[in-house]
């Protein structure tokens, strides 16, 4: 029995593990990759279920023939035999056969019998380590909620390798081959049933900080101080900000030290007790506080939505070949290992191990692979430029426009912001360089402009700077086919929260959020800038033209 409870342990085990990689608890999400998820969960819980148990049950059938047929049984009648023709007597008080009988007719029957027994339940320890061979190969994958694929060898004390053929000098970072993905927060519903009840997170409140930067003050997920919790029928809806703590905060909390990461758990566990506390139904209550991965299931899922909505996100280029790979180095190294290979009277059945190891861990790579290259497809995919804006100095417009930009009071507010004089009368305009944002303006005025502007030269000649406001890898990717071979020298992610400085050659005292990651390219161009999908967007769009000797 224990040892049946056990298996059924090493087995459930593996199980959750593939639930967790494939997001079973995010079957209620209808959103992005989830949706593929969905569509495929049928598919994938049919395989965990049953193919997965079946597949290794088979693998192994071929080692139980007829001779391991009710072999518990078998083992009974033979060693109660040995009792009725020798005498209880005849073993030991441990159940061995003692010595001096071994000879005989009945006690030879016994030790063949036994010798069967002993291949049986070899064959389902060797059944096990498969499951426990496919734990420990994807789990070293899988951190925190997400799966990391990095080249993981557990060998003569070293856990990390790099891919190395040679060279004199090796360049390589952990993430070199995967694509850096994250563009900001998702700030989406989360949600997850229990029973008969929805549990809904929701974010009715965000400050966040303007792409990548680090260096602003710690933000939070912490419970609406106004309506935290409100119970619609078997709705639960939660509601969370998303934002910088007071000084009274930090103290409640608890959070004056650690990293970010710890104190948002803090929080989460105060969050926890107080939504209970909101919770009057102790049946719902119940429900919530069962364990899930050690923590009480509410506060599991607050965890993993705090930590999905403020993780950095990857995407491999080639999962497939990657996990296919490093699945062939597990096998050789770790489950026909040097050890494995001096046990000869089973060396059979942990070549059969090896073999199913390989065959359901490819399985589960082509699950995972799938998955992985229908997020790479549409992170690859051409993104649309959904806007294109001129920056332009008044002393290049022609004087038919002036009438529209003196009038414009947009324009004009973010002059007084950026500390230009204003003219007195809009005559003084053409001996100005005040910089003409059109995105202030109509399109039928942009239209004419550009028109009027480009009657004896081409746009390209007469522009001498461009912005592109995206992701740095899509940006690169949209400027390739137009400059490629012309570009000297790209600076990514330039200087900022500094004092000016005679060794910058452009505004590096932009601070915190009000900075913008930004490609410069010196290339001569001015007055250009996009916005493109998924885009890093600016309150004000002059902020960065520090980088454009406007």
């Amino acid at each position: 029995m224990n040892a049946n409870r056990e298996q059924e342990r090493i087995i459930n085990k593996f199980k959750n593990l593939l639930r967790e990689l494939f997001q079973f608890e995010s079957s209620d999400l209808d959103f992005g990759i989830y949706r593929i998820l969905n569509y495929k969960r049928d598919k994938i819980e049919k395989f965990i279920q049953e193919d997965l148990v079946n597949k290794v049950e088979e693998a192994f059938s071929k080692h139980k023939d007829e001779r391991l047929t009710n072999i518990n049984q078998r083992f009974e009648e033979a060693k109660q035999k040995v009792i009725q023709s020798l005498g209880e007597g005849a073993f030991t008080p441990t159940g061995d056969l003692k010595e001096e009988f071994k000879d005989t007719p009945v006690a030879r029957e016994f030790l063949a019998i036994k010798a069967q027994k002993e291949e049986v339940q070899a064959i389902d320890e060797i059944k096990l380590q498969v499951f426990n061979d496919l734990y420990n190969f994807f789990s070293r994958y899988y951190e925190e909620g997400d799966f990391i694929p990095q080249y993981r060898y557990s060998i003569r004390g070293h856990r990390y390798a790099i891919p190395y053929n040679g060279e004199e000098v090796k360049l390589y970072w952990v993430n070199s081959d995967q694509y850096y993905t994250k563009t900001g927060l998702l700030f989406r519903d989360y949600t997850f049933k229990v029973r008969d009840y929805k549990v809904i997170f929701r974010i009715v409140s965000a400050r966040d900080e303007l792409g990548s930067n680090k260096a602003t003050k710690e933000r939070f997920f912490v419970l609406d101080d106004k309506i935290p919790v409100e119970l619609d029928g078997n709705n639960l809806i939660i509601r969370f900000q998303y934002r910088e703590l007071s000084e009274l905060e930090v103290k409640h909390y608890d959070i004056e030290g650690g990293s970010n990461a710890s104190k948002q758990e803090k929080i989460n566990q105060k969050s926890y007790e107080k939504i209970l506390e909101e919770i009057k139904d102790t049946i719902f209550q119940g429900l919530l506080t069962q364990t899930r991965n050690e923590k009480p299931l509410l506060l599991y899922h607050i965890s993993r939505f705090t930590a999905k909505n403020t993780k950095d996100y990857f995407i491999h280029k080639n999962l497939k070949k990657f996990l296919s790979e490093q699945l062939d180095y597990f096998i050789k190294a770790e489950v026909l290992d040097i050890e494995t290979l001096e046990r000869e009277r089973f060396l059979d059945k942990h070549i059969t191990r090896a073999k199913v190891v390989k065959e359901i861990g490819e399985s589960i790579i082509d699950f995972l692979s799938q998955i992985e290259d229908f997020q790479k497809r549409l992170w690859e995919k051409k993104k649309f430029v959904l806007k294109t804006e001129y920056v332009i100095t008044t002393d290049r417009v022609p004087e038919e426009f002036y009438d529209d930009i003196w009038g414009n009071e947009e324009q004009r507010k973010e002059w007084e912001e950026l500390g230009f004089e204003i003219p007195k009368t809009k005559e003084e305009l053409k001996y100005r360089k005040l910089p003409i944002d059109t995105g202030y303006f109509p399109e039928d005025f942009k239209e004419k402009l550009l028109e009027k502007l480009t009657e004896k030269a081409d746009l390209d000649d007469l522009l001498d700077g461009i912005l592109i406001k995206s992701e740095n890898w899509q940006a690169l990717n949209l400027l390739l086919e137009k400059y490629k071979g012309k570009v000297q020298t790209i600076y990514i992610d330039p200087p900022f929260n500094k004092e000016q400085d005679a060794d910058y050659l452009y505004n590096v005292k932009y601070k915190d959020s009000t900075w913008q990651p930004c490609l410069k390219i010196e290339y001569g161009l001015q007055g250009i800038y996009s916005l493109t999908e998924e885009a890093y967007l600016l309150d004000v769009i002059i902020t960065a033209t520090g980088l454009l000797d406007l």
